[in-house]
């Protein structure tokens, strides 16, 4: 699903600040504070929210490499060693993620209960507007790569117009899907809390 013009403009991604109560309807019952070594939160629940901290932790130290770079605080040449594998691998995986649930954990949870159909579809559409944002990331992520590979030993002066532009690219992908990580999870997890992972059959 798209985020389109039927979409509450308080829910689109780039807009809302939290998932209304009648999305996250069993957030109140299972709020964060139990999460943590709850006995139906097993092995799917710890590796799916590692894997979210992960993207959370790469959105910060991304933009903080770039800040860096454009600081002149670092090399470019060692800036580009430590930052292009990472942000490929980044992507890569966010993209990958999404993909699974898309195709194989979304239908389970929207089966589950009716009342989920609906937050699945939002999440859904995030998806389709985080990936507006990964290409707009990965665009700016090439143009740089290429003023690098141009300017190491010459005039930076490429580096320093690529700079702010990968740094905004990277700023909005990293708010977007903070947003996201942050429902999806006030969404989804409660619902495994209350039935269990086995249950839904999910591993």
């Amino acid at each position: 699903m798209n985020e389109t013009s039927d979409t509450p403009d308080e829910l689109v991604l780039d807009r809302r600040a939290a998932l209304p109560a009648d999305y996250a309807y069993l957030l109140g019952t299972f709020p964060r504070t139990v999460w943590e070594g709850h006995p139906n939160a097993g092995p799917w629940s710890d590796f799916w929210l590692a894997r979210h901290n992960m993207f959370r932790d790469f959105g910060a130290a991304l933009p903080d490499a770039v800040a860096k770079l454009d600081a002149k605080q670092v090399e470019a040449e060692a800036f580009h060693q430590w930052f292009m594998p990472r942000a490929s691998f980044f992507l890569g995986e966010l993209d990958t993620h999404h993909k699974i649930e898309e195709y194989h954990y979304f239908p389970i949870f929207a089966r589950s209960d009716a009342r989920m159909e609906k937050g699945i579809a939002l999440l859904e559409g995030d998806h389709h507007r985080i990936h507006e944002l990964l290409y707009a990331a990965y665009e700016q992520i090439v143009a740089l790569d290429a003023a690098i590979g141009g300017a190491i030993g010459e005039a930076p002066g490429e580096i320093a117009n690529a700079t702010p532009r990968l740094a905004g690219a990277l700023a909005a992908l990293a708010a977007g899907l903070g947003r996201h990580l942050d429902d999806e999870e006030d969404l989804i997890m409660p619902v495994v809390l209350e039935r269990g992972e086995a249950a839904l059959g999910i591993h």
